[in-house]
């Protein structure tokens, strides 16, 4: 059964998550299971929403990439929210947001001010 996981934090400003996705390198080793991910942020930071096709697939993420990662850049991790679905759908649209179709997300905004915590910090 799919799982959504939501993760939020204020100690992750938008330097260090592109950090964290460059690290993982996600376009060119996908992660089994990974259904969708979006990233955010508002005032109380940055909010992570992903759908997974199993809590296994999640956690063996969460145990072999996500983690190392979050320790090779010395940030501290948080345990996300994980909610079972009731139900999943895409729409026809999503397609165009598919790795290798175009720009990734936030490929089109301009960079952040450096301002907010700096990397390594707030653990």
């Amino acid at each position: 059964m799919p799982v959504m996981t939501l993760f939020r934090s204020p100690r992750i400003n938008q330097m260090q998550y592109d950090a964290i996705i460059q690290a993982l390198n996600l376009e060119e080793k996908p992660q089994v299971g990974m259904l969708t991910h979006a990233c955010g942020f508002d005032q109380k930071g940055i909010a992570v929403q992903d759908v997974w096709e199993s809590r296994q697939d999640f956690d063996a993420f969460v145990a072999d990439r996500l983690k190392p990662v979050f320790a090779k850049l010395n940030l501290a991790f948080v345990e996300p929210e994980i909610i079972e679905t009731y139900k999943f759908r895409v729409s026809d649209g999503v397609d165009r947001h598919k790795v290798g179709q175009g720009p990734t997300f936030g490929a089109e905004r301009e960079r952040p001010a450096a301002g907010g915590p700096t990397l390594g910090a707030g653990h």
